[in-house]
């Protein structure tokens, strides 16, 4: 271990606490493959146990000190009661990408490091990590920063012991845990983006370590692995071609089919018939290693035999025999040849017969022609430019198949009547996009090229938060235009939307049936609700956010369109302020509290609403005692798109004036 380089890390990136557990495991007891989801301090407080951190296995006692990194398995087993305390945090650079520092941390990978310590004097980091836990569970904001104080004290404690004593370290191997990975979710959304942050690195540095290891590209390798998967489903099973397309990570039977007809040479229904009665299937292109997968006293994989060992151990077991593949491509060119043959000898039979003779023949002809010419090559290709929050995009001038990578403005193509042919998991939870989102395909949670590629998009919509690299390979499929998240009233995204698919004037329609509405009930609703309050509230595992007018929730109606008050803390921090939302404390409730209130649970954690709901601080707000609470749909208010924001302004003006 490089103590300077970590010091170094240390005081050049931003560290983020994301939580501090504490734990006891009786003996006999055991904590099985635990993936970090973040880099991680265990410390043990009592008792022993063995600890296996990926492929390093260490006997803990009281007072030892475990650091790996995001993406490690954590497992141990308790040979006594063992206490223990588990500190998750995120660090971040704070160095230019570009610079040669930047670089070599990132080469080394710091924030990953394993290494193990017995500090001879416990008791100073032991108390830190004590106070800590007391502080992170005290669910207030102030302690919670306190707890992140402490936690740099603590850092500082264990490094200047490791300077004093030394430290033993284990390098892990990035490239079996990669594997490792990928054969256990082969069956998810899994993309290059998403392994390179589950591990810490980035794309390129994976890119060329596959390259340098295997001699192939990780998504190729994935591919592989769901492949030879769906191929053992295939001659295994009786499942339906979407369910196994679901069960090797595919949104759809359409994608997964073009998949494997690339792999294997044939439909998968046709893979199926041609290998049903059989015991083997045929093999994909080896793996070429050019360097030992693993150190040589590993026990997690066969370098000797690498090939037989991965295919038969780790993909499966099914025995292959090799087709040759030049047979196969001339035996389909052959068939070509024989359909064109017999359709030419049938076409040419049914015009001598209909027409008698050769001038039959010749109109024939011309009216093929005549046709050809009706298409215009140029208007099939034709092309606008829009300027996006990056810039100038050259896009096509009516888009016919878009993938929306927004997440929650999708509704603004559903409602100038464009259905886009994917979208994330995100956009698909609206309640009230159910019935127009019959043909759009789930693709994840997070963006899949493979899918992307393989649904040939002509456009990409996505918010521009999305990380350079992302869009970068996106770019090579399609069009990318980057709107601005956070920019502008919905009605101005809406106009946006209508100029990226040629839908302008319908956008405007809209826009000016939402100012009626608006301009019927505003009068109505001000003669009800009058100078008091209104706020927006949703518990969560914490405390209370509070909206403002962004960010959805109804706030764009409720404190923009109708200009309804809002408590003073709030029209401060939210609708003067920049931020959408606020986390605030449950003892501050009486003060952003208003006098009406809109509500619902986060519904994104596992918080519990009841704490709040339940609470006799709740109970004693003037807008509970008045029933003047009212409980907005949990998913739905998460949407400001013209199809959510006419449901909400239903609900709103049910709620103030009454069905």
């Amino acid at each position: 271990m490089k103590l300077n380089d970590h010091i170094a890390f240390w005081n050049q990136a931003s560290i983020k606490v994301l939580d501090i557990r504490y734990g006891v495991l009786e003996s006999g007891a055991e904590l099985q493959s635990y993936r970090l989801p973040a880099s991680v301090y265990l410390y043990s407080r009592s008792g022993h146990a063995q600890v296996r951190m990926d492929d390093a296995l260490h006997s803990v006692g009281r007072d030892h000190i475990l650091h790996g990194g995001r993406g490690a398995i954590l497992s141990m087993l308790a040979e006594e009661t063992f206490e223990y305390y588990l500190i998750l945090y995120k660090a971040v650079l704070m160095l230019p990408a570009s610079s040669k520092r930047s670089r070599q941390i990132e080469r080394d990978s710091l924030i990953r490091y394993p290494y193990r310590f017995v500090p001879l004097y416990p008791l100073p980091l032991l108390e830190k990590i004590e106070r800590m836990h007391e502080d992170w569970m005290m669910n207030s904001p102030l302690d919670a920063f306190h707890a992140r104080t402490l936690f740099y004290q603590f850092v500082h404690e264990l490094f200047g012991q490791i300077q004093s004593q030394g430290i033993n370290q284990v390098q892990p191997d990035l490239m079996a845990q990669v594997l490792r990975y990928m054969q256990d979710h082969y069956m998810k959304p899994v993309t290059l983006e998403t392994i390179a942050g589950q591990f810490g690195c980035s794309v390129s540095y994976l890119t060329k370590l596959f390259k340098n290891r295997l001699n192939e590209s990780p998504i190729r390798l994935l591919n592989r692995i769901r492949m030879e998967k769906a191929a053992g489903y295939l001659i295994r099973s009786s499942h339906s071609l979407q369910a196994i397309a679901e069960l090797v990570g595919y949104p759809d039977a359409h994608t997964f089919s073009r998949s494997f007809k690339k792999s294997y040479g044939l439909p998968p229904a046709q893979f199926r018939a041609s290998y049903q009665d059989m015991d083997s299937v045929s093999e994909l292109p080896m793996l070429h290693m050019k360097s030992a997968l693993v150190t040589a006293d590993s026990q997690c994989y066969s370098v000797k035999d690498y090939e037989n060992h991965y295919h038969l151990a780790l993909r499966g077991g099914i025995h292959v025999k090799k087709v040759n593949k030049s047979a196969s491509i001339a035996t389909a060119a052959l068939l070509l040849c024989l359909t064109l043959l017999i359709s030419a000898c049938s076409s040419a039979t049914n015009a001598v017969n209909t027409n008698a003779g050769t001038n039959g023949n010749a109109a024939s002809n011309a009216s093929q022609e005549g046709s050809a010419e009706t298409v215009n090559p140029s208007s099939a290709a034709a092309t606008k430019v829009y300027t996006d929050s990056k810039g100038e995009v050259t896009i096509p001038a009516e888009p016919k198949r878009i993938i929306d990578l927004t997440g929650s403005a999708i509704g603004n193509l559903l409602a100038l009547g464009v259905t886009p042919i994917a979208a994330t998991q995100d956009a698909l939870q609206s309640p009230y996009h159910k019935d127009k989102l019959t043909d759009v395909i789930d693709i994840g949670a997070e963006p899949n090229m493979e899918a992307i590629l393989d649904l040939d998009p002509d456009l990409i919509i996505t918010f521009d938060y999305i990380e350079e690299a992302q869009y970068e390979n996106l770019a090579q499929i399609a069009p990318v235009v980057r709107l601005k998240y956070g920019a502008g009233t919905p009605q101005e995204l809406l106009v946006e939307f209508g100029k990226i698919t040629g839908k302008e004037e319908q956008a405007q329609q809209w826009i000016e049936q939402w100012n009626a509405k608006i301009a019927e009930v505003k009068p109505k609703i001000a003669e009800v609700v009058g100078d008091k309050t209104v706020s927006i509230l949703q518990p969560f595992a914490k405390g209370i956010y509070a909206w403002g007018d962004k960010g959805g929730r109804g706030g764009e109606i409720i404190h923009g369109d109708l200009g309804l008050k809002a408590p003073a803390i709030i029209q401060e921090k939210l609708i003067d302020g920049a931020e959408f939302g606020a986390s605030l404390t449950l003892e501050l409730l009486p003060e952003y509290a208003g006098d009406y209130i809109f509500t619902s649970n986060w519904g994104w954690d596992d918080g519990d609403s009841n704490v709040v709901y339940g609470s006799e601080l709740w109970k004693t707000l003037p807008a509970v005692k008045n029933n003047q609470v009212y409980f907005i749909d949990e998913k739905g208010s998460y949407y400001n798109d013209p199809l959510s924001l006419d449901a909400q302004l239903e609900f709103i003006v049910d709620s103030f004036l009454g069905k």
